[in-house]
Formats: structure tokens, C-alpha cells, sequence
């Protein structure tokens, strides 16, 4: 099951040492990301994409009860630690 995180432009989120940040919101099921301030990787809701070793990325939009908002989901092994820091 993914881990999924409501995001905005500016978005940090720590994945085990890692940094991923959002720099673009597209559209909602459109997202370019960034880790550790490297390439730009552009992360969609039609396939997940790998951007580190074992954690693979998808994008989503939140249930209308609850806003609508951009989300990534997150796919990782429970042992790496991936958490909000922004």
C-alpha cells in the first residue's frame, strides 16, 4: 500500500536520507519533483516511477470531502522512513 501526502509547491518531504521537494504543480495529476536538489523528475498518475532505489512515486488528487488537493504517493519498503518536513 502507498503512503500518500497531500503537497504544495515548496514541499519537502524526508524519504529515509533523502529530500524530495516539489517544484511544479502541473496540473493535479501532474507533479515535477526534485531529490536531493537534482534533476527535475516529472511524476504522474499513469505510471509510478522510481526515484530512489525501492521507493517509487505516483500522483493523485485528494477526495473532494477532504479539498481535492495535489498528493504523491509514496511506495517503499515499511523500513525506510518517509515523513513531512515542510
Amino acid at each position: 500500500m502507498a503512503l500518500s501526502l497531500g503537497v504544495r509547491i515548496g514541499s519537502k518531504i524526508a524519504v529515509g536520507d533523502h529530500e524530495v521537494q516539489v517544484k511544479i504543480l502541473v496540473q493535479p495529476s501532474l507533479i515535477v519533483v526534485s531529490v536531493d536538489g537534482g534533476r527535475d523528475i516529472v511524476v504522474s498518475d499513469q505510471e509510478q516511477i522510481e526515484i530512489l532505489l525501492d521507493v517509487a512515486v505516483f500522483s493523485g488528487v485528494g477526495a473532494k470531502g477532504t479539498g481535492g488537493g495535489n498528493r504523491l504517493a509514496f511506495v517503499a519498503p515499511r523500513e525506510i522512513l518517509i515523513r513531512r518536513l515542510q
